[in-house]
């Protein structure tokens, strides 16, 4: 029951006359209810999807059915994954929780509200909310409401015919690299999914799979997923053969038709290459043309001095 009225009358019948009964009444007291709004919006976003930076309103409102005034508490943890920003009808914040003491009229409704901002890390992770009501003869949890946050798409990189993410690692010149992207549909419906990956710089395309369109140096897919499915698209390049030192990087981007993503990026350091030493330096050639020089210019006055000693 939930704020319904019981109602309850007798007839009586003694083979003379047909009575009904006075009729005895019961209210039942009504669950305080919480809802979640998009803030500035009136609209209940319970079950729907929020993003990271967005503020989110949320409401108690309870209904005073005890008969008489009543004092009532409402405390509500604000959701994991959020930042407390206000509250209003002097709520006040501590330790992760708003509380408001309020004095309610017979018969009469109070409603609070209290705003937060989802973290800008959040990642897939679902936010809940409840509060909890004592009006000093009862104790309410509300019904919870949930938001499930987007799951950012996620950027791999191996050597080809491998598994093993290499994000980091040093690569050589002419070697075969699989860059590899996954994403997950978390909009709530259907979703035309578009990804687009540049090719990174010091590297040369070789193929794509699931279809990618490889044009101007990127690569595109497309397709339809449903809700929840997951995605994964892959391609592979080829490390420049005069490669010496420089980081090979890449992300790439996604489009869900709520949303535009950009993964997160991975690199690849290449070793510096020895530098050869130079043949027909003219400089050289100067130098040991100077030394033989110098050489037989000391050798020509020893000559003179003998031939006079003689």
């Amino acid at each position: 029951v939930n704020g319904e009225v019981l109602k309850n009358k007798a007839k009586v019948n003694d083979g003379k006359n047909e009575y009904d009964t006075n009729e005895v009444i019961n209210p039942t007291p009504t669950k305080p209810k919480k809802e979640v709004f998009k803030s500035g919006t009136t609209t209940n976003i319970d079950g729907k999807r929020v993003e990271a930076g967005e503020e989110l309103t949320y409401s108690i409102t309870y209904k005073n059915t005890t008969g008489e005034k009543v004092t009532a508490t409402i405390k509500d943890k604000i959701p994991q994954f959020t930042e407390f920003v206000s509250a209003d009808n002097g709520g006040t914040f501590k330790d992760g929780t708003v509380t408001w003491v309020k004095e309610v009229e017979k018969d009469k409704s109070l409603t609070v509200t209290f705003k937060v901002r989802v973290k800008k890390d959040v990642n897939g992770e679902l936010l809940k909310n409840k509060a909890k009501v004592n009006d000093g003869k009862n104790d309410y949890d509300t019904n919870e409401v949930t938001n499930p946050t987007p799951t950012k798409p996620k950027k791999e990189v191996s050597k080809s015919g491998t598994t093993t993410n290499i994000d980091g690692k040093k690569v050589k010149a002419g070697e075969e690299l699989t860059y590899k992207i996954t994403y997950k549909n978390t909009t709530g419906k259907e979703a035309d999914v578009t990804i687009t990956d540049k090719v990174p710089k010091y590297t040369k395309f070789i193929s794509a799979d699931n279809g990618g369109v490889y044009k101007g140096g990127v690569i595109k897919w497309r397709k339809t997923l449903k809700e929840g499915e997951s995605w994964t698209v892959s391609f592979k390049v080829k490390v420049d053969e005069k490669v010496s030192g420089e980081v090979i990087k890449n992300v790439a981007k996604v489009r869900d038709g709520e949303n535009e993503f950009t993964t997160n990026e991975v690199t690849n350091p290449t070793p510096v290459k020895p530098k050869k030493p130079k043949t027909g330096d003219d400089t050289n050639m100067m130098m040991l043309f100077m030394l033989l020089l110098g050489s037989f210019g000391a050798a020509v006055p020893v000559a003179r001095r003998r031939r006079k000693n003689k």
